[in-house]
């Protein structure tokens, strides 16, 4: 299931460039310290700008403007041409103005479908509508309610029995299709600014990725792909022929791979994550702690993860049990396991080693295989959960606890090995967190590097008739050395 889920979503994804969906810019200030929860997971808390992503887009620097780009679009924008055009030629490769349609009509249908998914997607569109002054003329507005009207009802009656239903008014009916068709105007408009360059980025990926050797490694993950399940119903919905589709799923995962290639030779380095917790020390900061060890008597009802539950257990070993000897063997076992976590804790409580113990004993399978004598790290108090602290926030270092704990998944004996006053982590506490934290500005940082320093050294040439329009028509004034 999940491997036809995976699947799926390349599928969906391969004709549409990563590149190609500009987003309006929009507010991202949020603050960064850290807790740990009772499984002591580092999580980021918000309390105003987020430091990591500031440091990482401060190192970015746009990718720079190609004069082609500009010229050829005051073409496409003023004359209708036809999908044979070559705009231009990236390293020898053509885009035609066939390809830059049927990206754009892909971006735009993708924009519909995650706004059916997810209708808040469209606020920050609304805002740089707002913002650039963008809005739905007199006849669009008109046009747009009487034609989703008609969609929701063919009747008048039909449609107050639509807006019954919904709970809405005529009203809110008519904002709600005026603002989807604001947003998707607007985003219609950023795709029209950007896709161009994003076509052209798109052939520079894949000319470095053909130039590295990856075209076969892609070709046979499309040969893979070509044989799921899922792959007859991608293509069809695609609306392209098999060959086209072919060649887009393995420009994807060439493009793909090289990106990859590209942000693992530009890593987060113990140097850049080093500086930046010595320059935002007070934004790391924890709670009371305290460090745990623990032994975990494993006894779930159902599977979990790699735990067997009870029920499967019972049934593995005596698969014609009848129901009511089933849930009779199940409340014997659990009372077995709940007597082996007793049994445990009282022989923790007399001394035995807790490691020893936990070693030998825990269902923390990772946990007993590594011999940590169940050592579950530092863990902020205040994030505990309910029954642990109640059970270890008053005990001191050395301490084992009075009773066993019951969790979802079985019993805990729990032992605090250390208590810490809230305070700084260190370096160490943090480094990985850190190092997650700026890998998404430090990637698209890298790729921005990799496609300035392209743009520069790469041959990107204006058509023919693109320069044919340029020179004939005096209104446009070209700022390409492309064109003459």
């Amino acid at each position: 299931m999940k491997r036809e889920l995976a699947l799926s979503l390349v599928l969906l994804s391969v004709v549409s460039l990563q590149a190609c969906t500009k987003k309006p810019d929009t507010d991202t200030t949020s603050d960064t310290s850290v807790k740990t929860d009772d499984k002591g997971t580092q999580t980021a808390v918000d309390t105003g700008k987020d430091p990591a992503k500031a440091a990482g887009e401060s190192q970015q620097k746009p990718v720079m403007d190609l004069p082609q780009v500009a010229d050829a679009m005051k073409v496409i924008k003023a004359k209708p041409l036809g999908d044979e055009v070559v705009i231009c030629y990236v390293e020898g490769k053509p885009i035609t103005m066939g390809t830059y349609r049927r990206q754009l009509k892909t971006n735009l249908q993708k924009f519909q479908d995650t706004m059916a998914m997810d209708p808040g997607v469209i606020k920050p569109y609304l805002q740089e509508a707002k913002r650039r002054g963008l809005t739905l003329t007199a006849d669009e507005r008109a046009k747009l309610i009487e034609a989703a009207k008609v969609a929701r009802g063919t009747t008048p009656e039909k449609f107050r029995e639509f807006l019954k239903s919904g709970n809405m008014t005529e009203a809110d009916f008519d904002r709600l299709i005026l603002e989807e068709a604001l947003a998707n105007k607007m985003f219609r408009t950023l795709q029209e600014e950007g896709l161009l360059d994003s076509l052209v980025d798109h052939e520079l990926f894949l000319a470095e990725a053909r130039a590295r050797g990856f075209s076969q490694k892609a070709f046979n993950n499309y040969m893979e792909l070509k044989d799921s399940q899922v792959y007859p119903k991608a293509l069809k919905q695609s609306g392209l022929t098999p060959e086209l589709y072919r060649d887009d799923i393995v420009n994807n995962f060439m493009v793909v791979m090289v990106q990859d290639k590209i942000v693992t030779d530009a890593p987060v380095t113990d140097a850049v994550a080093k500086k930046f917790f010595e320059d935002n020390k007070e934004k790391f900061k924890h709670g009371e702690r305290i460090r745990l060890s623990q032994i975990i008597i494993a006894a779930p009802e159902e599977n979990v993860g790699n735990l067997e539950g009870i029920k499967s257990q019972i049934v593995r070993l005596k698969p014609n049990i009848s129901p009511t000897e089933l849930e009779e063997a199940m409340k014997a076992k659990k009372i077995e396991m709940a007597k082996k976590a007793e049994d445990i804790l009282k022989r923790a409580q007399k001394g035995e080693d807790f490691r020893l113990l936990a070693n030998e004993n825990t269902d923390d399978l990772q946990a007993r295989a590594a011999k940590t004598g169940g050592d579950a790290g530092f863990l902020e108090v205040s994030m505990l959960t309910p029954a642990v602290k109640e059970v270890v926030e008053n005990l001191k270092a050395g301490e084992v606890a009075s009773k066993v704990i019951p969790i979802e998944i079985g019993y805990v004996i729990a032992k605090v090995t250390e208590r810490q006053p809230a305070g700084l982590f260190t370096y160490a506490d943090v480094k990985d967190f850190i190092k997650q934290k700026m890998q998404e500005p430090n990637a698209k940082a890298a790729l921005e590097r990799w496609l300035n320093a392209r743009r520069k050294s790469a041959k990107i040439e204006l058509s023919q008739s693109i320069r044919s329009e340029l020179k004939d028509n005096k209104l446009f004034k070209s700022t390409s050395a492309a064109a003459p």
